[in-house]
């Protein structure tokens, strides 16, 4: 089981998403974070990465919810959380790790270049506040085009 955190940020209330370049779903954009450390909280950790991979300075503002995603093709499970961060200042991203981009609602809900899962904990725990877990599965066709049930 891995544990992942994930962050929402928001600014002019389009969502910041970076491009991935490794791992699963390379070429896709999907919210920033990543792996929990031993003996690390939540907090600690998404501040940390989204530093690493943005430069950004943020504040954990609270959490979203939870999704457990098991990808079938790997026999694999990860915890996510789902983190809102708070941007205090006016930052600018100063030599990104990856690639990034600001969506609109509208731009995220349309897109199929994003991580269909990200884009689903992104409509459930930051727009419509309606869930605060949920259950992926995600699998892979022979092409390896992903899909989620």
């Amino acid at each position: 089981m891995i544990n992942v955190v994930i962050g929402i940020i928001v600014k002019q209330d389009k969502i910041l998403l970076i491009k991935r370049e490794r791992g699963d779903f390379v070429g896709f954009w999907g919210l920033p974070g990543g792996k929990i450390e031993e003996c690390e909280h939540i907090d600690t950790a998404i501040e940390r990465e989204i530093n690493e991979e943005l430069g950004l300075q943020l504040k954990f503002r609270k959490l979203l919810g939870t999704a457990t995603e098991i990808m079938h093709d790997k026999n694999s499970t990860s915890i996510l959380y789902c983190c809102e961060l708070l941007m205090e200042t006016e930052q600018e991203i100063i030599d990104p790790e990856f690639e990034y981009k600001w969506f609109s609602k509208e731009e995220l809900m349309k897109s199929n270049l994003i991580i269909e899962s990200d884009k689903m904990m992104i409509h459930q725990f930051y727009h419509q506040k309606e869930k605060n877990y949920l259950k992926l599965d995600c699998y892979r066709e022979k092409e390896g085009k992903y899909f989620w049930k």
